[in-house]
């Protein structure tokens, strides 16, 4: 079975029609039929967006998953990686990752791209607020797990 047929059975299981699923994701609804009605492989682009929608892993209907994974709980999470210059992502963060359920990635995805696309100035704001957060909101164990692997 390919992964048009594996994404097809998903919709089926979880009641979401392609269009529903075109709408939540922005994947075109041509690219969603197409990928069904043919069979074929799901490019890892569309496969993310989908699999975010669908809270599902994105190795269930993605067979190429670029370079750089990490496993959570067992699946894949990928981060994508072009040079190393680029590897920006602290050895704390990607223990973080690794502690991640599928929904906690998903809404970490979502966090990414939405902090990405802000100005500097709102960028500065969401830090404030965090901040604010912090005072009165922290959950001591997962300061505690956060913290522990790093103090020498």
């Amino acid at each position: 079975m390919g992964n048009g047929q594996k994404l097809k059975e998903i919709l089926k299981d979880k009641g979401i029609s392609i269009r529903q699923l075109a709408q939540k994701s922005n994947v075109p609804p041509t690219t969603l039929y197409s990928i069904v009605q043919r069979n074929t492989d799901v490019r890892y682009d569309i496969a993310l967006k989908v699999s975010n929608v669908l809270n599902i892993p994105v190795s269930s209907i993605c067979n190429k998953i670029p370079d750089t994974e990490l496993s959570v709980h067992g699946e894949p999470l990928t981060i994508s990686v072009d040079s190393p210059e680029r590897s920006c992502f602290s050895r704390r963060a990607l223990a973080i990752a690794k502690m991640l359920n599928q929904e906690d990635a998903s809404i970490l995805d979502r966090l990414i791209t939405e902090f990405y696309v802000l100005d500097d100035e709102s960028r500065n704001e969401i830090f404030k607020i965090m901040e604010m957060k912090h005072e009165k909101h922290d959950v001591a164990e997962r300061v505690e797990a956060i913290n522990a692997p790093f103090e020498q």
